[in-house]
């Protein structure tokens, strides 16, 4: 089974830039013309513009690259917040792995998924990887793929 989710996450990046400059140019143009006398135009479009980063940073979407058709699990991704860098990459052995789990956290609003692998000094639990960017099919699909392992 292979993943990629390229096109949705560029959607996401692109759609919070675009954005933020959207919000600049307004916030600016608002306060050079003058179109509010007592600034109830920016405090309110300002509001607006902290709720929308703060449910993207509650949501913490990646770019996601699954594939486990191999001898390997790889998971790759890249978190998609502002400011955020880093590319992350999983690769478990088959023969290694252990079990998977999805965990809901913020009010059920972002899936994270947890691997445990064999090791020599005992089961090994990595960082938990968001699958907020996943339709609930793909999330299921992943699942049942490493339950079987």
């Amino acid at each position: 089974m292979v993943i990629n989710t390229k096109e949705i996450a560029s959607r996401i990046k692109l759609g919070t830039m675009l954005l933020t400059l959207v919000y600049a140019g307004l916030l600016v143009a608002a306060l050079v013309f003058a179109w509010s006398p007592k600034h109830y135009f920016e405090i309110i479009l300002s509001i607006l513009y902290l709720f929308f980063l703060a449910f993207i940073f509650v949501k913490n979407y990646s770019y996601i690259f699954y594939n486990s058709d191999g001898l390997k699990i790889i998971m790759r991704y890249t978190s998609l917040q502002p400011l955020s860098a880093g590319n992350y990459s999983i690769e478990i052995p088959k023969r290694d792995f252990v079990k998977a789990e999805i965990v809901n956290s913020h009010i059920g609003l972002r899936k994270n998924l947890i691997f445990y692998v064999k090791t020599p000094q005992g089961i090994a639990k990595f960082k938990p990887v968001s699958l907020s960017i996943l339709n609930k099919s793909q999330v299921s699909g992943i699942m049942d793929e490493l339950n079987s392992l």
